[in-house]
């Protein structure tokens, strides 16, 4: 599961790694996974400040077998403090 700042204010990679569980299929097989995000999960560190911030507003969560094979796409709100401790 990758995280992607819509509109960051800073620089910021492309798309960050968040979460993942590998998962071992037979063929024609099905499995279910739940991955959550906390706020941590939206946080980058101000090197000025020296500590971590959120950006308030719209990420894409992106789901793939890698950051190349995209299957899922879906877009949240983060709404919750600017600041982390």
């Amino acid at each position: 599961m990758y995280e992607q700042d819509v509109n960051s204010l800073v620089e910021r990679p492309l798309k960050e790694l968040k979460g993942f569980e590998k998962v071992f299929l037979e063929p024609n097989q099905a499995s279910s996974i739940k991955l959550e995000l906390k706020a941590a999960d939206f946080a980058y560190y101000d090197d000025n400040e020296h500590f971590w911030k959120v950006t308030r507003g719209f990420y894409n969560i992106i789901i793939g077998s890698s950051s190349r094979d995209i299957r899922l796409q879906t877009q949240v709100e983060y709404v919750g403090p600017k600041e982390l401790i």
